[in-house]
This record gives structure tokens, sequence and C-alpha cells, in this order.
């Protein structure tokens, strides 16, 4: 596969560990020994042995550039750790950068001509893929976010309820705060980023009802001026917690924080990196490679279920709220943040509507089914 520079391959370092691909190629590897020449095969014969081992062809679109530190670059990474998972899958294209409604359209519709598979990252895509989906049936599409309101048989989606981890961070900055003021910055005013806010604000009243929650979106997840600008003026408003709900623009918001000499606590998008902030107080972490690694291969192996999937916090190796080590180290915030965690799963905690995505009149299930 092409594009794949010596600085993307070191951003692996910073993810989660891939237990769940290691097995994956385990059962690959498995599959694909077999067993005596006389022998029977397991369940579909030999015809669906060599359809399994059939070559596919993938092309993506994201939405961002796929060196942002963040969900588009984890996409990225995902595509390339499915291409080296699966030997009979290729990946023909993948464009990046996708970020206005004639991109979607026409990347979906090139990719569509060209391919077996077409993956799409960003709930931007569903409509598109909704009216896509039915032109090329013998096409089966990809959606991380992009969910359809309309069941198509050849449409895969797994959606992130981005509110839950950030109910997580929104709780731990209730609590840390000194002064009861606290932000959340957000790019671009999608569904995503409102299910965050609203899950960052609910968790803080929820600890500290009287804490005020300052509030910006940027309109852009990429920009770090913007962001820059947003993280001062709260920061002059007193706010001493801030997530700062972005891809590549987060710099930003951390360059405010060291040039104000107050350096508040703040959190992160997507990717750990602790090492690079020593102000973080964590990730709203969500592990799109493994994500998309194992939608994929459900989808290669035919295992996966048409419609959509949503991701809580139900498996940490896919959504977590995950602790800086001077955070984890903390007793009572890392019982705090694991108490919540396990309160949302159990029902004890009910997350408020809007930090969730709309769940669709079609069957869906909760967490990705394996």
């Amino acid at each position: 596969m092409s594009g794949r520079d010596s600085g993307e391959s070191m951003s692996r370092n910073r993810l989660f560990s891939f237990a769940a691909g290691a097995c994956l190629l385990a059962a690959l590897a498995i599959a694909a020994c077999g067993g005596d020449d006389d022998s029977t095969p397991a369940s579909g014969g030999a015809e669906a042995e060599e359809a399994q081992q059939e070559e596919v062809t993938l092309g993506a679109a994201l939405l961002g550039p796929k060196n942002d530190g963040s969900i588009n670059e984890a996409a990225f990474m995902g595509l390339e750790a499915a291409d080296e998972a699966m030997p009979e899958l290729t990946i023909s294209a993948v464009l990046d950068n996708q970020d206005t409604e004639q991109k979607h359209v026409n990347s979906v519709q090139t990719l569509a001509g060209n391919n077996d598979l077409v993956y799409v990252l960003s709930n931007t895509f569903s409509p598109v893929l909704d009216v896509e989906a039915p032109r090329f049936p013998d096409v089966e599409f990809i959606g991380i976010e992009a969910y359809t309101p309309t069941l198509h048989e050849n449409v895969y989606a797994a959606a992130v309820d981005w509110g839950a981890s950030s109910y997580v961070a929104g709780v731990l900055a209730g609590q840390l705060t000194e002064t009861d003021v606290v932000g959340f910055i957000g790019g671009a005013e999608i569904p995503p980023t409102v299910q965050s806010q609203t899950g960052f604000e609910a968790g803080a009243k929820s600890v500290n009802p009287e804490v005020t929650v300052l509030k910006n979106i940027t309109g852009n997840f990429q920009d770090v001026a913007l962001a820059k600008e947003a993280a001062a003026a709260m920061i002059q408003q007193d706010a001493d917690v801030i997530l700062p709900w972005l891809d590549a623009g987060v710099a930003g918001a951390y360059q405010a924080g060291d040039e104000s000499g107050e350096n508040p606590a703040m959190f992160k998008l997507t990717i750990p990196d602790c090492e690079a902030y020593d102000n973080m107080v964590g990730t709203a972490a969500v592990n799109t490679v493994e994500l998309t690694k194992k939608l994929i291969a459900s989808v290669v192996n035919g295992k996966a279920t048409p419609g959509a999937a949503f991701i809580g916090l139900q498996d940490p190796d896919l959504q977590t709220l995950a602790l800086c080590p001077q955070y984890e180290e903390d007793e009572e915030v890392a019982e705090l943040t694991q108490q919540t965690i396990d309160d949302i799963n159990s029902g004890e905690v009910t997350l408020p509507d809007d930090a969730l995505n709309p769940r669709p009149d079609y069957e869906y299930t909760e967490g990705l089914a394996e």
C-alpha cells in the first residue's frame, strides 16, 4: 500500500496493544493451513474457504488528513493493520481530506466503481451511503460513524457514542477543578461533537452542580490558531480544566495553556499521548485502529451483520477514558474513573439522549458483534 512513511509508522507506538488483532492473525493462519487433502472442510466446505481467500480490493475515504494525530490517522493505521492481517485484502486507494459534501459524493462513487469494498470515516458520509449503496449492490460499504437511516444489506457501520468517554472526562473535570470553571472546545459542529459536549457538561455537573462549563465550537478540528484562541479565552475566564475535543488543533489548546503560565489540566481525543504534555489528565480514547481492523475483517470473512453497531464503554479496547500515569497513580482519580465507567455500563448512570447516537428504526447491536 502506498503512502506509508516513517512518521506514520512511528505513531503506532502511541496506541493500545492489539491483542484482538493477534487473535485475528492466528485465526486466519489456522484457516489458511486447513487440513489434509482427504479431510472434510469445516462449515461452508471448500467453496467457502476458496471464497474467503479470494482477492478483495478496498478503497477508503477519510474526512481529514491521514496524519492528523487523531481519528483520521488512526483510521489510516487501521486500514494498514487490516491490509497486513489479511493476505486476500488489497487497499487500492486512500483518499483523505474529503471534507465537503461534493467530495463525499465523488469519492464514494469513484471508489465504488473500482473496488469490492468501500470504507468511509465520518457520519457526514451517512446520507451519501444511503443514496449510493443501492446504486452499487455488488459493493460492500464499511462506515466508521457512517450508519444509514435506512437498512441496506451492503452497508456495515460502527458508530461510537462519543458522549460516553466525554462524560467520564466531565466527571473528572468537575472533581479536579479548583475554580469551578471548566471548558469544552469542539471542532466542527457535527453530531459527535454535540454528543461529547453534552456528555462532558453532564458529567461535570453530576459531581459539581455549581460548576460553570464554558463551550466553544471553533468550526475546525485541525486549526491550531482557532483552538489556541478558544483555550486562551477560557483560561482568562478562570477555566482550570479543559477538554479540547479536536484533532490536530489540540496543539493550539496546549500552547495557550503553556503560554498563559497557568497550564490548566487538559484532556485529548482518540490517541493517548501523555508524554507530549505534562498537564494531560487523559484521553477520551477511541481505538479507531482496532475498530477499523475488526469491522473490515468481519465483512471480508462474511461474519458481519448489515446495519449499525454502537460502541460505548463496553469494551475498553475500543473506547474508554485512558488516564495518564500521574493521574492513574492517584487512587482517588483512578477509582472515580473506573466507578464512573462501571456505572455507565451497568445502567446506574443514564447518559443524556444528546450524548448518544440516535438509534435507527431497524435492528442494531450495542457493541461490536464478534
